[in-house]
């Protein structure tokens, strides 16, 4: 079997862009990934048409070889456009092997190593009260762990200041673990945005709700200053979002400065990289929570490494914040009682409409443009 073309989608999937990836073979067999990265679309666009030559004539089965020849071909290596287009590429390959064999991608990465995904859902809210209210509704539908970011910029003057952040945040932790008790963990979204010794005081006071955990609690530009908070707080912490591959993983694992890694499929280098940063993980006794906010295709992908990915213990699943909407690819998985059930059907699982891709226009987007009260670039 035979690469014979690759096929690029820059298109709007349900309400956001979307980037996504066709490689056809000559026995007819076709498979499909994700490189959506909502922040950088055209980069990892690009990306998949500088990567595309690499494919072309090669066969579709040498997974490894392919990965290799599409990092280390080229001189500069890695950043989000490199993980996205890496990404979207290897998940396409699973998927046409997937086919091929008539399994599900589970199977061909060593079967089961569980019988379904526990989930984590989001809220949102601008008051304590509009949080608690959604906590009570995930926790009605069966979800056992929550995640929320709550902070004070609801109100619509693209303002993040630590300390207005910081109390907000203790207030909502406060209102979910009332509302939904002891039984429902609780994940505390930082989202990158803090300095240290606003991270450190956001956690002692939180500490007596027994959250589950801090995800993303500092700015990721020095992982060091992670070992300031782990030192200063018994809350296990986590990261990883924003990594792209083994080696961006590599100082947190070996440093052991989180409890919890947070691989992104779409953005890490895919299927078999989620794998490698699990088996490094796992000599350090560290377990994965991967990052997951894209739609149906990559969360296919997702819930295929995280059923066979021995140390997973939650995934990222904002689907189930409300009926899952599909559009260009469907379906999400099936949940019950908080979990996340085996997609079946061979590759992963999941149906690609390459007419109404193609049809729909792409749409661009900006991040909040957020600044502190005396006018300082903050982080988003």
């Amino acid at each position: 079997m035979k690469i014979t073309d690759v096929k690029l989608y820059l298109t709007t999937d349900v309400r956001s862009n979307a980037v996504f990836i066709k490689i056809e073979t000559d026995e007819g067999i076709c498979g499909y990934g994700e490189a959506t990265n909502h922040f950088l679309p055209h980069a990892s666009y690009g990306m998949l048409q500088d990567l595309t030559p690499y494919l072309i004539g090669e066969d579709p089965e040498r997974i490894e070889y392919l990965w290799q020849s599409c990092l280390r071909r080229r001189f500069y290596r890695g950043g989000p456009a490199t993980g996205a287009a890496l990404s979207a590429i290897d998940m396409a390959l699973w998927d046409i092997k997937g086919k091929k064999y008539g399994v599900p991608v589970y199977q061909l990465l060593g079967g089961l190593a569980r019988k379904k995904v526990r989930l984590y859902g989001h809220v949102t809210g601008r008051t304590a009260d509009e949080i608690a209210a959604q906590a009570r509704q995930r926790a009605a539908q069966g979800i056992t762990a929550i995640r929320f970011r709550g902070f004070h910029d609801y109100d619509d003057r693209d303002l993040h200041e630590h300390a207005l952040a910081v109390k907000q945040q203790i207030e909502y932790t406060e209102a979910i673990r009332d509302a939904v008790g002891d039984d429902v963990d609780i994940i505390v979204e930082c989202h990158g945005r803090y300095d240290p010794e606003w991270a450190v005081k956001l956690a002692k006071e939180i500490e007596r709700f027994n959250p589950f955990m801090l995800e993303d609690p500092i700015r990721h530009e020095n992982p060091q200053a992670l070992a300031q908070l782990r030192a200063q707080t018994s809350i296990p912490l986590a990261t990883g979002e924003r990594y792209h591959s083994k080696w961006d993983f590599r100082e947190i694992i070996v440093n052991q400065y989180v409890n919890y890694l947070r691989p992104d499929v779409c953005h890490c280098g895919g299927i078999t990289e989620m794998r490698k940063i699990a088996a490094l993980g796992e000599t350090y006794f560290m377990n994965l929570i991967p990052h997951n906010n894209a739609g149906a295709l990559g969360t296919a992908a997702t819930i295929h490494a995280a059923l066979a990915i021995p140390n997973v213990v939650l995934v990222e699943a904002p689907f189930v914040n409300r009926e899952p909407i599909t559009d260009v690819v469907g379906p999400f998985p099936a949940v019950q009682d908080g979990y996340a059930l085996p997609l079946e059907g061979p590759g992963l699982g999941v149906v690609f409409d390459e007419a109404l891709a193609a049809s729909k226009p792409f749409k661009p987007s900006m991040q909040p443009r957020l600044d502190a009260l005396d006018g300082s670039v903050r982080d988003y």
